[in-house]
């Protein structure tokens, strides 16, 4: 699956069989002073973004060939509105790490 499709279905960004498609079973997301494993990634993506805790908009394709894809959106949350870029190597077809920098707007 390409990085477009997976953002078309944000409503279901924490269904298992779609993260299932789309990680690797040895993902890794880097975040601000933090780690999180495939299973930490998940969790925060049912409880934040697929239980509309969240909300992203204004997705957007930077990059994207087999070894790696940037991409941006703008997550808004109760208390803030970010600007969020993420870069992600992949293997084996899957996102295997992530890095994240954001700037609030």
């Amino acid at each position: 699956m390409k990085m477009t499709e997976f953002l078309d279905q944000s409503a279901d960004w924490g269904d298992p069989s779609l993260i299932n498609e789309m990680f690797h079973e040895d993902y890794m997301y880097l975040r601000e002073t933090e780690m999180l494993t495939r299973d930490e990634f998940i969790k925060h993506m049912q409880e934040d973004f697929a239980a509309g805790k969240f909300q992203s908009s204004n997705r957007k394709i930077l990059y994207e060939d087999d070894n790696v894809v940037s991409w941006e959106h703008c997550v808004t949350a109760p208390d803030y509105t970010r600007k969020v870029t993420l870069t992600c190597l992949k293997k084996d077809g899957k996102l295997w790490r992530q890095i994240m920098l954001y700037e609030d707007l």
